[in-house]
């Protein structure tokens, strides 16, 4: 046997410190980006003028939005219901809407910022929205 270090000797520990380092790199940088902001929703029968949220997170104070679709099916311009929450995660929220939606009308939740012009974003990009039908 030799006194020199075995060639295989340096990569074994590369790779070691590798696989050591790999998963607190990827908790550093989920931690960085913080929980997205999430809402869901499901189709519902309304009570009254009244819709529930199954659940939502903001990741910073904010609003959720209900909007009703236009003519073409898309999210409308300016919302029928809202709710100002703080930042963090709800369940089962009540919005009050303007009027009472008709069976089958396709609906549309969003969570926005406080104050914000645009609604928050998920990691993927996408709008942080869902849409769901009145029964």
């Amino acid at each position: 046997m030799s006194n020199f270090p075995s060639r295989r000797a340096f990569p074994a520990r590369s790779l070691a410190i590798a696989f050591a380092v790999t998963p607190l790199m990827t908790l550093m940088a989920l931690a960085a980006v913080g929980t997205p902001p999430s809402v869901i929703v499901l189709n519902q029968k309304a009570k009254g003028n009244d819709v529930s949220i199954t659940y939502a997170f903001l990741p910073k104070p904010g609003e959720l939005a209900v909007y009703a679709s236009d003519s073409k099916g898309h999210m409308g311009k300016t919302p029928i219901g809202q709710v100002t929450l703080d930042a963090g995660d709800h369940r089962n929220v009540k919005v009050a809407l303007s009027s009472s939606p008709k069976a089958g009308a396709k609906l549309w939740v969003v969570v926005e910022p406080k104050g914000g012009t645009q609604p928050f974003k998920r990691l993927s990009g996408k709008l942080a929205e869902e849409t769901f039908k009145t029964l």
